[in-house]
């Protein structure tokens, strides 16, 4: 049986994330190792309860106990409860666990000399490009990387006399428009630029270059710039961005050794290093230092083959939203999201499965935050599953088993799960399947974002249908007594008419009834003591056909569709419900109680000419036979 590790990262970081499963999946041990990836997108910009929702998923969502290892990208996950919440759920599991750039007891670290690279760059800076005044641009003020790489640049201009104050540092939790908006709103003045603005990320670098360029500057003629982390897009941005390669591809080589090396039973070290390599940009006023000009060549080269799979990928996006916006009952949701996934040829999805808890309903009756908050419910309805292209069976999966039709054999598998939620409400999952030549950056995010979006649409479509079901129910709903009208009656006839004629094999009877002395009830002790004893009559009614619907379709008049186990029994009960009429003519109760309904009833066998309304008359007709002779024994 195949070993099972557990790998706990954020999506906004997935370019690293991805560099590093590249290589950890390929040194894994062959055919013995299959990896979960537990993938939040939560971000410092979104709200509470999404973030909330999104990060469920690392420590809410698995059964760490059966796991054989853990690794943790500890310092990418943005939320420092989300991380003391994984290593506390690791450590009851008693597994070995791998942080990727932190240390924590009895773990195992990989670690970066991040500032081993900053201090280079900085030196190349200070010595290859004249600078001596820096601005810095970090992540959040709490994150144990942006402050390593910020406390580097600190140290080094205190060392060198570089012009660096508190004043040019600009806390932006990695969010990029916050990052625009601080280069936009303090750089307008020529004159205040530094010489270099040194960014925590590549991102933000490339967002803080889009910003001089926003304001006319060049970088890097008047303002150097420089990132972190040589993302895809800063070595192809121009100018590209200078930057600090963490050699993520080279952690998860080393990871996956380790893994190999505990599973053998080997001693493995508690810490490992690996040096960060700092990577010379047109940014930072180098010339085409990496050969740039031929990565553009290469990138604007797949760019037709990417616009083909982007269109295919749009019109994907386009039915997924519609097979939530067109859903308005759970019931017609599943086969709506198997028609996006089977009737169509995915070029980016083989393998997706979708798991959706069935009681999603709630959300059409129930507030958001009387929910069950950021829980994941026991078992699950498989909306979708595709593995290899190939539509597998669907059903119920338990939370615990993840994948549907998982065996545990064959080639290594690598798994990436995401949650599905609506604010605080988490509602399922889905997973999306990958091998080491088929990791796609940022593909898993926008399906996440495209579902969790359509949730908004699907919650609104469930509440509109919950809320005409509610109108519709009190339309067909008689106000005295909560039985059904006579408009639910018609209603129920024409079904009643629909399977009869379809021959469904459909066996009922009909039971008319119709209240004796009402209106003496009402002219002797008033319409309160009549309703009164409109409602006794129905009671015993529901009592006797208890299995059976019944309904008022007229003041005095009502009717039981007698279906089920009742109908077995139908004679008997109509035989009960009379004797117990005769028992309270003679019993000492008050007039109110003392209740006289005439009944009569027809089986489905008497229906005339496929007319189902010859069977509603003839047991009206037995109705009234059944009058005629209570009045007749009553005088």
């Amino acid at each position: 049986m195949k070993k099972k590790v557990a790998v706990f990262a954020n999506t906004w970081n997935f370019d690293i994330v991805s560099s590093f499963l590249k290589d950890f999946v390929i040194n894994l041990p062959k055919d013995s190792v299959d990896t979960f990836v537990f993938l939040a997108a939560n971000s410092y910009g979104r709200s509470p309860e999404s973030n909330t929702s999104e990060i469920s998923i690392h420590y809410s969502f698995p059964h760490f106990e059966d796991f054989d290892a853990a690794v943790v990208f500890s310092q990418g996950l943005n939320s420092n409860e989300d991380r003391e919440k994984i290593y506390e759920n690791c450590e009851k599991a008693g597994i070995p666990t791998f942080c990727i750039g932190d240390e924590h007891p009895g773990f195992y670290s990989l670690l970066i000399h991040n500032s081993q690279g900053m201090r280079e760059l900085c030196e190349h800076l200070y010595s290859e490009h004249n600078v001596r005044n820096v601005a810095f641009v970090a992540g959040p003020r709490e994150n144990g990387d942006s402050n390593i790489r910020l406390e580097t640049v600190r140290e080094f201009a205190k060392e060198k006399g570089i012009t660096f104050t508190d004043d040019n540092i600009c806390y932006t939790d990695w969010e990029v428009r916050r990052c625009m908006d601080y280069v936009l709103d303090n750089y307008r003045d020529k004159s205040k630029l530094p010489d270099a603005m040194i960014f925590a990320n590549d991102f933000l670098a490339i967002s803080g270059a889009m910003a001089f360029d926003t304001l006319g500057y060049n970088v890097p003629k008047d303002v150097l710039v420089t990132g972190f982390d040589f993302v895809q897009s800063g070595q192809t941005y121009f100018p590209s961005i200078a930057t600090i390669d963490q050699r993520y591809d080279y952690v998860g080589e080393v990871c996956a050794k380790s893994i190999a090396d505990i599973i053998e039973g080997k001693t493995v070290p508690e810490k490992q290093y690996i040096d960060a390599i700092f990577r010379p940009g047109e940014s930072c006023g180098c010339d085409n230092p990496r050969n740039e000009d031929e990565l553009r060549r290469k990138y604007c080269h797949s760019l037709i083959g990417k616009e083909y799979i982007e269109n295919a990928r749009t019109g994907n996006m386009y039915s997924l939203r519609s097979a939530f916006q067109e859903s308005n009952r759970f019931s017609t949701l599943p086969q709506k999201l198997q028609n996006v996934f089977y009737a169509h040829n995915q070029t980016d999805v083989s393998t997706i499965h979708i798991m959706i808890d069935p009681t999603i309903e709630r959300v059409g009756t129930e507030e958001i935050p009387n929910l069950p908050k950021y829980k994941y419910a026991e078992k699950f309805q498989i909306a979708v599953s595709l593995k290899n292209g190939e539509p597998l069976e669907t059903g119920t999966i338990n939370k615990r088993d993840i994948v549907p039709h998982y065996t545990s054999e064959g080639e290594n598998e690598t798994y990436i799960v995401m949650p599905l939620y609506i604010d605080s409400f988490v509602v399922g999952y889905f997973i999306m399947g990958l091998n080491k030549t088929d990791i796609k950056d940022w593909l898993y995010q926008e399906y996440s974002a495209c579902m969790i979006q359509s949730l908004t649409y699907y919650k609104t479509n469930i509440r509109l249908t919950a809320l005409n079901d509610k109108l519709s129910e009190l339309m067909q709903t008689d106000a005295l007594t909560s039985l059904k009208n006579r408009t639910a009656f018609e209603n129920a006839k024409k079904s009643l008419r629909n399977h009869y004629l379809a021959d469904d094999d459909l066996r009922f009877a009909a039971v008319m009834f119709d209240l004796n002395d009402l209106k003496k009830i009402n002219d002797e002790y008033g319409h309160g003591a009549g309703d009164l004893y409109i409602k006794n009559s129905s009671e015993l009614i529901c009592n006797t056909f208890k299995h059976s619907p019944v309904f008022r379709v007229g003041g005095d008049e009502f009717v039981a569709i007698v279906k089920n186990s009742d109908y077995e029994i139908r004679y008997e009960l109509l035989n009960s419900f009379r004797e117990e009429i005769e028992r309270l003519r003679t019993a000492d109760v008050p007039p109110t109680k003392k209740i006289s309904v005439a009944s009569g009833m027809a089986d489905f066998d008497e229906i005339e000419n496929e007319d189902i309304e010859t069977l509603f008359k003839k047991a009206d007709d037995r109705m009234y036979e059944n009058k005629r002779e209570m009045k007749a024994n009553r005088q």
